[in-house]
């Protein structure tokens, strides 16, 4: 009886840490690595990345924010960060702002962000 008690206890030690919520949110993350280059494929330095968190069912509402910059070789890898929909927005001199709505479903994901060069502006009081 007292063998069977011990094999019950190490049991529950073992399947209750895997079924925690402690567990299943650890699991519920994107570790995101972001890589910025120019349309030639040159890697882009020291771009400003900054990442919002989208909540609400139609993925309106802002919640966390993060910002990092671009390591010389083009490389922002963020920390953990929940998975779902995210607001990404690139800026870096000499190169259009990009901004795009990413949804974070691996548990490691790598996007790859092609800066273009500024257009020409365009005005009305040109003739």
């Amino acid at each position: 009886m007292k063998s069977v008690g011990i094999l019950l206890s190490l049991v529950l030690l073992v399947l209750v840490p895997l079924f925690s919520p402690v567990a299943q949110a650890k699991d519920e993350t994107t570790t995101l690595r972001i890589l910025v280059q120019n349309e030639q494929g040159e890697p882009v330095p020291r771009a400003s990345l900054i990442v919002r968190e989208l909540k609400g069912k139609k993925h309106d509402k802002v919640g966390a924010s993060l910002q990092l910059r671009a390591s010389q070789q083009g490389i922002a890898p963020f920390p953990p960060m929940k998975r779902g929909f995210i607001l990404l927005q690139v800026i870096a001199e000499d190169y259009q702002t990009f901004g795009d709505k990413l949804e974070l479903t691996e548990p490691e994901q790598t996007v790859t962000i092609t800066l273009k060069p500024p257009q020409k502006q365009y005005s009305v009081h040109q003739k």
